[in-house]
């Protein structure tokens, strides 16, 4: 049997973990074609029950599109690709499509053969870079169009909404307002895991999403769903839990789901042979993956400063602390504050650490600290 503990990449079906009070509900507010703005941190698994809810969508009878913003370096692509994906969401027929696309002002089809000889459409910007965010607002208007046609319910999710500040700014925001406000027959998703930026866009009554459509906010999966999650995949495999059983993978894990899952996978293969779960072993799995992951932090380490790494090492022996407090200036011999701003702000730059909501600094990969205690070990 192959380890069911899925990470990193896309998990659907059974692998996927839970989520069904989250895709109830946003299944209830598409049903309704509303507009949501789903913030959640990273490594909460966002993409995935995005992923797994468009699968349940389709089964419903919707028409689904989902766009992710990372994927798109300027409004001419996004635009190409959303007015591609909405009208292929809504008509499958390639003769129908091309007609479709030949009929836009600032757009043209553009027929491409895949690696396997398979013909498929879509569009490209006619016209020079000026004309991108009049060609995207074009391709979302014929969307409401064709959808109103077709007689059925359009979904578009856009994820990593945050990025969104990388194109046109306020213009932009302004501009797809207004157009979304005149859709009657799509419900739109805009997700994003940088809380701040996406908080900031929804929140400020001077931006143009201000009130247009709810928060949710995407929280950790509650223990007792994930707890038989884990165990039904465990019995399946004929695994054993001795003691206390393994509720500590979720202390150790800070309940984010993504370390959850990297924490089961390697316990099933740590345990493969003997199938018995013992607390020591759970003990030993944040280290394991530490070690697995050495060449990525290695390669992290040497792209800091030496006051940088005093400083996440401090930080990695107390990550509840305050930085700029006395007592942690004090404790580990650093400062002075302006000396830790500095070396906080390059970090946060570089992806290490991130700002929480309530200010806390926190590393962003929670099995780094693991590593940096088992190099200064090593290092003795």
């Amino acid at each position: 049997m192959e380890n069911p503990f899925k990470y990193g990449g896309v998990v659907r079906g059974t692998y996927f973990a839970d989520r069904r009070s989250e895709i109830a509900e946003l299944k209830h507010e598409m049903k309704n074609l509303n507009r949501v703005f789903l913030v959640s941190p990273r490594r909460f698994g966002k993409t995935c029950l995005l992923l797994n809810l468009i699968d349940s969508l389709k089964r419903n009878g919707f028409a689904c599109a989902y766009i992710d913003l990372n994927a798109f370096p300027d409004i001419r692509s996004l635009a190409a690709a959303l007015t591609s994906g909405t009208s292929k969401a809504l008509e499958t027929n390639k003769d129908k499509l091309l007609k479709i696309f030949s009929g836009f002002q600032r757009l043209r089809p553009k027929v491409s053969v895949d690696q396997d000889g398979t013909i498929s459409a879509g569009v490209e910007l006619a016209f020079d870079e000026r004309e991108a965010l009049s060609a995207l607002l074009e391709g979302m208007g014929h969307a409401e169009t064709l959808a109103a046609k077709k007689g059925k319910k359009l979904v578009v999710i856009i994820d990593e909404f945050s990025d969104l500040e990388k194109y046109n700014g306020y213009t932009m925001e302004k501009a797809l307002r207004s157009e979304i406000q005149k859709h009657n027959h799509i419900g739109y998703i805009f997700s994003g895991s940088e809380q701040s930026v996406m908080l900031s866009m929804i929140r400020d009554r001077k931006r143009a999403f201000y009130k247009l459509g709810r928060i949710m906010e995407l929280g950790p999966i509650k223990r007792e769903a994930y707890t038989n999650f884990i165990l039904n995949w465990l019995k399946k495999g004929e695994y054993k839990i001795g003691g206390e059983g393994f509720t500590r993978i979720f202390d150790i894990g800070d309940d984010v789901p993504y370390n959850i899952q990297r924490l089961c996978n390697v316990m099933w293969d740590a345990a493969a042979e003997s199938r018995q779960i013992e607390p020591s072993l759970i003990e030993k799995l944040p280290i394991v993956i530490a070690r697995q992951d050495s060449p990525h932090y290695e390669m992290l380490w040497h792209s800091t400063s030496q006051s940088q790494k005093v400083l996440l090492i401090a930080l990695s022996k107390d990550q509840t602390a305050k930085p700029f407090s006395k007592d942690f200036q004090l404790t580990h011999r650093i400062g002075p504050s302006s000396s830790i701003k500095a070396s906080l702000d390059s970090l946060l730059k570089k992806g290490i650490l991130y700002k929480t909501l309530k200010g806390r600094y926190c590393f962003t990969d929670l099995f780094m600290p693991y590593w940096i205690d088992y190099i200064k070990k090593q290092i003795r």
